[in-house]
């Protein structure tokens, strides 16, 4: 392995920290004088959207590949919910290792998968929002990707968490260090599944097939797009607490809450990215942002 590019593929959504995950990890690695990249994959995609991001380990020498990864010795999953929307096992290599964030046990989400892997499982949400205070699990998914792979020491961490969170760094170092003492280690082997999963994979159509001129019927494509499927909360009203003034529907990005004919607000659930900005503008505090099942 000393001679070998060791690859990962962080797999999550806008907001979640799966580039900084990436970046801290690299930090570490080249500050225990391995040679190191981190690098992100993402379009114009605002927080909620699936992101990857991907790190290249070297021991000997420096790392000259620049091309995304599609055949990672490591994959990490930092939202649960895009383990049924994407095939984030693509391309990992026998043998390889899968970190997955999720509140269900390793024997049910091994279940899910059908491969020559190591399975690795932590709760790294709750760890998050016990110790940091909010659902971002870049740091906690850190500690799993330790406990699985060894390839980076939890002593490496401490100057990159410091020049990345300041005074925040404690905290991440903690949580870091107790989502590996909670990841729970197991092996997939083959025959998990009767049959390969299918994941759906948006058609684009060719420039011959596209009609000449162009017809706007309204602003923006966002209603053209399942985007509710990117969020991991969603928001929930208390109507003893809402007054009815509208403010979530104001600042709400995505112009998808509405009010009902009693009155008070709802968000579509079918576009709601969760991105909690509707709870943090509630001024009486009647929304409160809630994980996704």
């Amino acid at each position: 392995m000393k001679n070998e590019i060791i690859e990962i593929r962080w797999h999550g959504r806008g907001g979640q920290g799966a580039v900084t995950s990436a970046e801290l990890t690299a930090m570490a690695a080249i500050h225990e004088g391995k040679f190191a990249q981190a690098f992100p994959s993402f379009g114009p995609e605002r927080r909620g959207a699936p992101v990857l991001a991907f790190n290249r380990i070297r021991y000997d020498r420096p790392v000259r590949e620049r091309s995304g990864i599609t055949l990672p010795d490591v994959v990490v999953v930092l939202d649960p919910g895009l383990v049924t929307l994407i095939d984030v096992t693509e391309g990992l290599k026998p043998g390889g290792t899968l970190i997955v964030n999720s509140t269900r046990s390793v024997e049910d989400l091994q279940q899910n998968f059908d491969g020559d892997w190591k399975l690795a499982v932590v709760d790294a949400g709750s760890i998050a929002r016990k110790l940091l205070g909010v659902n971002i699990v870049n740091t906690t998914m850190l500690g799993a990707l330790i406990k699985a792979t060894g390839l980076i020491k939890f002593e490496s961490l401490h100057e990159p968490l410091e020049e990345r969170f300041g005074a925040r760094a404690k905290s991440n170092f903690e949580a870091c260090k107790l989502a590996a003492e909670n990841t729970v280690l197991s092996q997939i082997t083959t025959g998990g599944l009767k049959t390969r999963r299918s994941f759906a994979v948006e058609k684009l159509a060719k420039w011959q097939e596209l009609p000449i001129g162009c017809v706007v019927k309204e602003a923006g494509n966002t209603r053209s797009f399942c985007t509710g499927d990117w969020k991991s909360q969603h928001p929930e009203w208390d109507d003893k607490k809402c007054i009815k003034c509208g403010i979530c529907y104001i600042y709400c990005p995505e112009g998808c809450i509405k009010q009902q004919k009693d009155g008070f607000f709802r968000a579509d659930m079918f576009f709601c990215k969760g991105c909690g900005i509707c709870a943090q503008e509630c001024w009486t505090q009647a929304i409160s942002m809630v994980e996704e099942a």
